[in-house]
């Protein structure tokens, strides 16, 4: 007798994987379809794969839309592969600042330009608060930075704010409609979005069909996605160097942007 198959549909939120796993890394150009199967139990056939993403704007890094046209490309030559777009919102936005990363280089003020040294610079009138100044080399680095709250007399400004809107919408509705449509036996979701909470607990408990939460990071799963999900995985960094495309791709002319 045979092996019985496991009918499986993944469903990957594209940014949460890009920006969670891979960016800092030179695996950007992933097969998802390859990493699915290396994360995934063997008898587990994936017989979709729905990619969600956004068209990248190029208002910030103009090189960007095709550097992701070339990934997309990839992604289109596997046949398992959908792939559904939602959308970038530019916006204006003035935001308290927690760390202004533009050390030893001059900044422009009403009074004329000036360069700020690295360290605490005081903030406003007499508070003893400060604000602590990096540089652009490391400022994306040190968690603790990327979380602090802004002081209640933090430095206003004006931002432009790109935000990706509808990847996750869509995911949580296919991942709905596929389960009720009875279109696979088993979902995987790449992504660490609580967002998702919901429609995954709806699918295990309501549908009777295991999800598998696949977190991008080696980070903790969201507790409230643990919770819900009947099983847990993580990215390793083995895995994303296994699951790379050729480059280029045979019978092709589709190669790794040289950026990347």
């Amino acid at each position: 007798m045979g092996t019985t198959r496991v009918k499986t549909r993944v469903y990957v939120d594209g940014f949460n994987l890009y920006y969670r796993a891979v960016k800092e890394t030179p695996f950007k150009w992933l097969n998802p379809v390859h990493l699915s199967r290396l994360l995934l139990p063997a008898d587990y056939t994936i017989e979709k794969l729905l990619y969600f993403t956004a068209r990248v704007s190029g208002k910030i890094d103009h090189k960007a839309p095709a550097r992701q046209e070339a990934y997309l490309k990839a992604l289109r030559t596997l046949p398992e592969t959908e792939l559904h777009f939602g959308n970038f919102l530019g916006k204006v936005s003035w935001r308290p600042l927690t760390n202004l990363p533009v050390a030893d280089r001059p900044i422009t003020t009403p009074q004329g330009p000036v360069t700020l040294p690295t360290g605490n610079h005081p903030v406003t009138g007499n508070s003893r608060n400060t604000l602590p100044v990096g540089s652009h080399r490391n400022h994306s680095q040190g968690s603790k930075r990327r979380r602090a709250r802004p002081l209640s007399d933090a430095v206003v400004a004006e931002s432009f704010v790109l935000e990706e809107k509808g990847s996750d919408v869509n995911l949580a509705a296919h991942l709905l409609n596929d389960a009720w449509q009875d279109r696979f036996d088993a979902a995987a979701v790449i992504s660490n979005d609580t967002d998702l909470v919901t429609p995954i607990r709806m699918v295990v408990s309501e549908r009777g069909k295991p999800v598998f939460i696949v977190c991008p990071s080696r980070r903790r799963v969201a507790p409230k996605l643990e919770e819900a999900a009947s099983y847990v995985r993580h990215i390793s960094r083995a895995q994303l160097r296994a699951a790379q495309f050729p480059d280029p791709l045979p019978g092709t002319q589709i190669s790794k942007p040289p950026t990347w």
